[in-house]
Order: structure tokens, then C-alpha cells, then sequence
């Protein structure tokens, strides 16, 4: 439980600690002042009330309402978007509520966003709040482990957009906060371990340089926090090591998967067989992966 706390107070791609919600800056020009939040209006089948995100235990087929509150401290009117979000795993190996419209893991059976009615655009006046409520509707058939997703809150701001589209040339950029509300469903509380394993093998960009991408897959219904990845090519056979990556503090969301890069300094890998060992340690356990390519 306390991982998973971390994993939701994450700020600009950095852990940090437990939250109501985090915001993410993603287009900074200049500095301006957040006029608004958001916070959990918590069910009855809330564990427990103090975690800063609905931690909800679902019986099949349930069906029930989730309400988030947003709050204009502002001295203007404003209008937000509310939208439920699938938890994936990002390029950069942290979990991401953002994304509306993602590629899904082919382990992944219930999407959150499969599970709750559509998002919705709240007006909300200066000094006031507003509530955006939604229907949750839990999988008839029994599962296990974890559903993992977010309720992902924005501002829409006309006065940008209609800026951006009188700036053709992409030169005038203004600030966009958002803010996150993490959802973790259950049925049990039995735990399901997580399972990494290595797929495929390819070139690509990593910065903009030259790298291979290993993509690694988390295909249990349980996160993965506190990864340690230390990855290692050699040519098949050899002992030597020719290009080394270590990260750390990297996250995986359950069912997902992302691409691992090893940068090769903008090198070109000669033709030959290659072998990659890449060593996770974790908070949910240890792997040893490797493959030929």
C-alpha cells in the first residue's frame, strides 16, 4: 500500500509524497497562478479515507458512483475536463493517468476506462465548485489483482486556443496544469505477484540518438515500483560488454508494457548476433531477462 502512495503522488515524473492530487505542467512559457483543485468524494466501499485516492473494493457487477469536486479559487470563470484514464506505462518507465486513448497490453482484461462512463466538461464559476460525477461499472466476472486508473482533470482555457490557432508557427505557448485522482480497484485482498518478461527487440531513438528498445511487459494485474534496471549488451557468445544502461525509480502499471532504450551514442550496431540481459529489482520482486537478437 504505501508503494502504491508514491506512485500517485508522482510530480513532473518525479516521486514524491502522498497527494489529493498531483499537478503536471505540460507547456511552460511563464509563470501563472493554479486557480483551481480537485479532491476524492469518497464511497462507501472506500478502504480508507485517508489515502488522498479511491482505493475501492467491488463486488461483481457492481454498479456505483464515483464524484470528483473541483474547486475555482479563481476570480474568473473556468471550465475543466474530467476524464477517466487507463494507468499505463510511459516510454520514460512511470505510470501515466494521462493518456485518453492509449495502446493497451494484450493482458490487460478490464480497462478502467472501459468500466466508467465518458468524460465531461465542468463550468465552473469563479470562487465555487462544481461536482462531475461518474458511473462505475465493475466487471460482472470475478478478477484478480488490480484495475488501475485515474480520473485526469485539465483546464480548458479558449483564450489559448484560439491563440494557438493565430500563432501558426508554433512560437506562442501558454501554461496548461492538470491534476490526477488515482483509482485503484480490488475484490480480494489476495495478492497477485507481478510477472516480467522480455519481448521484442528493435533499433530506434532514445533523446534523439540511436538506440535499441527492449520491451519489457508486466503482464499480471499488479504495479511494479522501485525498479532498478540494469541492462547489458554483448555479442552472442562473448563475455564482453559492449553497451551498458542502468536506471533507477522506474514504475510499471499492471498489464502494461514500454520500451526499455540503451543508448548507443548515435553508433551503429554492426550486423551479428547480439545477446541482452537486462536484471530488475523491484518491490515486488527480482527478474533476470534475457534474449538473443
Amino acid at each position: 500500500m504505501t508503494h502504491f502512495k508514491k506512485w500517485l503522488g508522482l510530480v513532473m515524473g518525479v516521486l514524491a509524497t502522498l497527494f489529493v492530487a498531483f499537478t503536471v505542467n505540460q507547456q511552460v512559457v511563464h509563470a501563472e497562478k493554479v486557480t483551481y483543485s480537485v479532491a476524492p468524494i469518497y464511497p462507501e466501499n472506500q478502504t480508507d479515507k485517508n489515502l488522498g485516492y479511491y482505493d475501492l473494493g467491488v463486488k461483481p457487477g457492481q454498479k456505483e458512483e464515483v464524484s470528483v469536486v473541483v474547486q475555482n479559487t479563481g476570480k474568473k470563470d473556468l471550465e475543466v475536463d474530467v476524464a477517466p484514464n487507463t494507468a499505463i506505462t510511459n516510454q520514460n518507465g512511470v505510470i501515466d493517468y494521462s493518456q485518453s486513448d492509449p495502446k493497451y497490453d494484450k493482458t490487460l482484461k478490464y480497462p478502467f476506462t472501459k468500466l466508467m462512463s465518458p468524460a465531461q466538461r465542468l463550468k465552473v464559476p469563479a470562487e465555487s465548485s462544481r461536482t462531475a460525477t461518474f458511473t462505475l461499472n465493475a466487471p460482472k466476472a470475478t478478477f484478480e489483482g488490480t484495475i488501475l486508473g485515474g480520473f485526469y482533470v485539465s483546464q480548458v482555457k479558449q483564450d489559448q486556443v484560439e491563440q494557438a490557432l493565430d500563432h501558426k508557427k508554433g512560437t506562442s505557448l501558454t501554461n496548461r496544469y492538470s491534476y490526477i485522482l488515482g483509482v485503484k480497484l480490488t475484490q480480494s485482498d489476495q495478492t497477485v505477484k507481478p510477472h516480467l518478461r522480455l519481448n521484442r527487440i528493435k533499433p530506434g531513438l532514445l533523446n534523439g540518438h540511436t538506440a535499441i528498445l527492449s520491451n519489457i511487459q508486466n503482464t499480471k494485474a499488479n504495479s511494479v515500483g522501485e525498479m532498478q534496471v540494469d541492462a547489458k549488451i554483448r555479442r552472442a557468445g562473448q563475455s564482453k560488454v559492449l553497451y551498458h544502461s542502468k536506471q533507477t525509480d522506474l514504475q510499471m502499471a499492471p498489464n502494461s508494457n514500454f520500451d526499455y532504450g540503451i543508448d548507443l551514442k548515435n553508433q551503429p550496431l554492426k550486423a551479428g548476433r547480439y545477446n541482452i540481459k537486462i536484471k530488475v529489482n523491484s518491490n515486488k520482486g527480482q527478474w533476470l531477462l534475457s534474449k538473443d537478437f
